[in-house]
């Protein structure tokens, strides 16, 4: 069972994206383009992540380096970072279109079905999470929902 701290990390993390992503919807509509703000978004995300490895190298310096663990690392994994810069220039392009309620719901909504995909199967490195009926219901209730409250 996870902790509380656990929960509550992960309830405040999905606080941040629903104000990260306006954030970008702002920098797109101050610079004219939703390329240039997430151009912007992933500056400032690798200058801030490059920070957090130095100060983790600092505090953590034993074992193989980064550099060393990454040399077997299988490359379609380096996808991921493709599928995030499209989740985020496709937020900035589709939050003025549908709000910031549609739009959440909607993306809430997607991760719940794969979610459930991936967990059920096992995929991508994730303990299997079979899933059961109170699953299934539980997030049947969470996508009826997010249908009533976009329609």
């Amino acid at each position: 069972m996870p902790t509380f701290a656990a929960l509550l990390s992960a309830a405040l993390l999905g606080a941040m994206i629903s104000v990260y992503q306006p954030m970008n919807g702002l920098v797109s509509r101050h610079s004219g383009s939703p390329l240039v703000a997430n151009t912007l978004f992933y500056l400032v995300a690798f200058l801030s992540s490059a920070a957090m490895m130095a100060v983790w190298g600092i505090i953590r310096p034993e074992g193989p380096s980064a550099a060393a663990r990454l040399r077997g690392l299988p490359p379609i994994l380096l996808s991921a970072g493709t599928m995030s810069a499209v989740m985020v220039l496709s937020t900035i392009a589709l939050l003025p279109r549908l709000g910031a309620r549609r739009l959440f719901l909607l993306q809430v909504a997607g991760q719940v079905l794969m979610a459930l995909a991936v967990g059920h199967l096992g995929i991508l490195g994730t303990a299997r999470d079979p899933l059961t009926l109170r699953k299934a219901l539980g997030a049947a209730l969470l996508l009826a929902g997010a249908v009533v409250s976009v329609l």
